[in-house]
């Protein structure tokens, strides 16, 4: 079962899951702070542009608590992420659906991860009532988390940290690590990838005979609930791909397996300099062929922030979900176009869109974007490019 925007989990996790929490605190222990912080374990179960953001604040409470035995419980959705980080000690994989369809799977789980005992327990979610169901059930520990308006986690916790629609994402994950004496200076994500993601890549480029010193990539997809509104039109990708083979480029196109018949709209345009690499690469090869590309051109999704994390040059479009709350972190390379729609952006917690059709992406004009594209690769301004189409 897809767990990532899936309508059924969200259902039961509110309607469910707020009741539930209601119980739960009535029965809840209080803990004390721990001055002596060995053990943390660490909750985030969300998508790759959240946990990429989060990066920064993990390595920042590992380099304060240098002797810190730091465990984090992960989705599948973002363990190939996390899996990357030699600075994280333990992964505990928890998966959503398994603990609704498999009446033991929740009890199995939570006795693997009460086999060490924690100092402090920082649920970095903001919304979801399953990581609070699975930090209530976690024994020891002092509770943190955020108080986010009507969400109702913050019953369970020891320490709730009130969550502001009004800033970045990532400064509100440092308000939870400040909790534990915690600062972050850096933003700067760094990903690693393998010589084999590397050697993989290379081959496949060197396979469809790509070269790429004037490969474009485009991602033009983002997942996640009612995602379809972050996506700008494929027709608009189509135009685009036009212009930019006109003037010399080869277009590559990213995305899963279930994204690969649109994409192969785009490559009608001319098959001999587009290729579909929807589906056939990992996420540390996609790192990859975006570091051997010129330039990404994508939407507000988990790849911008893999971009950003690459520090490549890259063109962002941001419509429901803005630049000041979810815009990339840590990198000068990123070229921001927000869409002038009277009510964009609308997004705080991923899921209050304020158009049921959208149309605030539309607002984006293809001659724009392809006039960012000359201006950044002919390096005619510097970076950090900020405008409203």
């Amino acid at each position: 079962m897809k767990e990532r925007g899936n309508f059924w989990l969200r259902f039961v996790d509110r309607y469910l899951g707020i009741p539930f929490l209601f119980i739960l605190s009535l029965v809840k222990r209080p803990n004390k702070p721990v001055k002596d912080i060995k053990n943390v374990i660490v909750i985030k179960m969300g998508s790759i542009g959240d946990t990429l953001l989060l990066i920064p604040v993990l390595k920042a409470i590992k380099d304060v608590h240098k002797d810190i035995f730091l465990t984090v419980v992960c989705s599948k959705n973002n363990y190939e992420v996390l899996n990357r980080y030699s600075f994280i000690d333990s992964l505990k994989v928890f998966e959503i659906s398994k603990s609704i369809k498999e009446p033991f799977y929740f009890s199995k789980f939570m006795k693997d991860v009460n086999s060490r005992k924690y100092d402090v327990l920082m649920d970095f979610e903001l919304w979801i009532r399953i990581s609070a169901v699975v930090a209530h059930f976690v024994k020891t520990g002092f509770k943190m988390g955020f108080r986010t308006d009507r969400q109702f986690r913050h019953l369970i916790f020891d320490a709730a940290i009130p969550q502001s629609p009004n800033r970045h994402e990532i400064e509100n994950y440092m308000s939870l690590a400040d909790a534990i004496g915690v600062s972050v200076s850096d933003y700067k994500i760094e990903f690693p990838i393998s010589d084999s993601e590397k050697a993989f890549v290379e081959d496949l480029l060197e396979k469809e005979r790509f070269g790429s010193d004037n490969l474009i990539l485009f991602h033009p997809w983002s997942s996640g609930y009612r995602g379809h509104l972050k996506q700008w039109k494929i027709e608009n990708f189509i135009d685009l791909a036009k212009i930019l083979i006109e003037k010399g480029y080869w277009i590559g196109i990213t995305g899963t397996q279930n994204n690969d018949v649109e994409a192969q709209d785009i490559v009608k345009v001319c098959p001999d300099k587009v290729v579909s690499f929807c589906g056939r690469l990992s996420l540390g090869e996609t790192a990859y062929l975006i570091k051997k590309s010129r330039l990404l051109i994508t939407v507000n999704t988990g790849i911008m922030h893999l971009g950003a994390a690459l520090n490549h040059p890259m063109i962002a479009l941001h419509g429901p979900a803005g630049v000041v709350r979810w815009g990339t972190v840590g990198s000068s390379n990123v070229h921001n176009i927000e869409s002038s729609f009277d009510c964009a952006p609308c997004l705080n917690l991923g899921f209050e869109y304020k158009c049921k059709d959208g149309g605030c992406m539309d607002a984006i004009k293809v001659e724009t974007v392809a006039q960012k594209v000359h201006e950044v690769v002919s390096c005619e301004i510097p970076p950090v490019a900020y405008i409203k189409s």
